[in-house]
């Protein structure tokens, strides 16, 4: 068979780690011969194929936040040729779609290649299980798979998982148990498959890509019904052993996923938002009183006592640089950025709303090598548009930034409760006063019409 031929050095390698690993467990002091030592060893191959996956994980991570963040301008190009079904409009859309990808360094196929990359050892183990009856007999076409020979292939045909042996199927099973073994295998791996799949889709997905209009959202929710479902209906045909091999790489997707959203969320999601607001909230309960306590002594300090002052500044540096990384605020400013704008950076960490997690981009802004001049800046590609729902969040943050920085001044210019009303009343006239102006000129404009 071709394909047995093709798949012959996988087929060899997965039998190599399986035997080996059970040659370790055994030193260990687990059973030998046919045992739960086999199917520990299928769980180790498991473990051991996702160690060798985490670099295309993060790979996929980046690939699909890239995706989510080209969206709208893909959107735009799938909006210019909507309805042109001409080969050239077909041709140039698809042109301006992979300069897209380009340009964000991204590509749709990316997100497929640590599933593309297992799919030769996963095919391998459920040919390597369907073939250990024919090894054992020793009519199989070849001696031997490596390590693993007809005594080896004997014992793994006679482990078992509660009763299921590992190379049978559901329709191969020899007893009722070993089908209800088998149908159990089979609804936990479709649980598993599904829940690792919403937790990606629901919990780290920003709001914008959400849309249910979004053509990549749409992807998302198809996948995460029509995956399992189809997962469940092969399950049927899988060996005990390839169910075991699927379902310890679910749990293991769960779990990197879980830390992946927990430590390094995607920008705009419900993940990212909950993190953000739990490190603001960290950092302003030991932050503030710092900044409180400096307050108060650089008051007590002579004006012309600088070097005091100077200290003073540089211990409680010293100490926000000791205690922020704990909410993995960056340290490292440029050498030509002064205690004192450093100082005032964290200060408006404590004190201000934050829009995305403190990093190497928020270090940018105190870089003065970063700054464009102008015409750079003119030239610079215009950011994408918000939404309401970000406006709003954008307008009320803003509100409430300027609310407490008038609260705080007024605190500190320490003024009468009567300085303090007549500044309130002058606010209040000179806003009436813009009104009147504003309905004068708006009366003017329509008495000329």
């Amino acid at each position: 068979m071709w394909f047995d031929k093709l798949l012959y050095p996988f087929k060899v390698a997965v039998a190599w780690v399986m035997v080996r690993l059970h040659d370790v467990f055994v030193f260990f002091g687990m059973e030998d011969g046919s045992g739960p030592a086999w199917v520990i060893s299928i769980i180790g191959l498991t473990i051991i194929v996702r160690v060798l996956l985490i670099p295309l994980f993060f790979k996929q991570i980046k690939s699909s936040r890239g995706m989510q963040a080209l969206q709208p301008e893909m959107k735009k190009i799938q909006d210019k040729y909507k309805g042109k079904k001409d080969p050239a409009s077909r041709q140039k859309m698809s042109e301006e779609m992979m300069a897209l990808y380009k340009e964000h360094g991204t590509s749709p196929y990316s997100s497929c290649l640590p599933i593309l990359f297992q799919m030769p050892v996963f095919f391998a183990l459920f040919r390597v299980l369907a073939s250990t009856g024919q090894i054992a007999e020793g009519t199989y076409a070849y001696e031997s798979l490596g390590p693993l020979t007809a005594s080896k292939a004997a014992e793994i045909e006679g482990s078992t998982l509660f009763g299921a042996p590992l190379s049978a199927t559901f329709v191969t099973a020899p007893s009722t148990q070993a089908k209800i073994i088998i149908i159990v295998m089979i609804v936990a791996m479709v649980i598993t498959q599904f829940i690792t799949m919403r937790q990606l889709t629901m919990k780290n997905m920003p709001e914008s890509a959400k849309d249910p209009s979004n053509p990549m959202m749409r992807s998302q929710q198809m996948m995460m019904y029509t995956m399992p479902l189809v997962m469940g209906v092969s399950g049927f045909f899988f060996q005990t052993g390839v169910l075991v091999y699927w379902f310890t790489t679910n749990l293991w997707t769960m779990g990197q996923q879980f830390w992946t959203i927990a430590r390094m969320p995607t920008p705009g999601s419900d993940a990212y938002q909950k993190l953000m607001n739990k490190r603001r909230s960290d950092y302003i309960e030991w932050a503030r009183p710092v900044f409180e306590s400096f307050d108060a002594s650089f008051k007590q300090m002579n004006e012309g006592d600088s070097a005091a002052r100077q200290g003073l500044i540089e211990s409680t540096l010293n100490t926000l640089k000791k205690r922020a990384p704990k909410q993995k605020i960056p340290t490292k400013f440029g050498s030509e950025v002064s205690a004192e704008q450093q100082l005032a950076a964290y200060r408006e960490l404590a004190y201000n709303e934050w829009d995305g997690m403190p990093d190497q981009r928020w270090l940018k802004k105190f870089d003065p090598t970063s700054r464009r001049t102008t015409s750079e800046t003119h030239d610079r590609v215009q950011p994408k548009r918000l939404t309401k729902r970000e406006r709003q969040a954008r307008d009320a943050a803003i509100r409430r930034r300027q609310e407490r920085e008038r609260k705080i001044a007024e605190r500190k210019s320490e003024l009468s409760p009567e300085e303090l009303e007549k500044r309130r009343e002058e606010r209040r006239a000179q806003r009436r006063k813009a009104a009147r102006k504003k309905k004068e000129e708006k009366d003017k404009r329509d008495g000329n019409k």
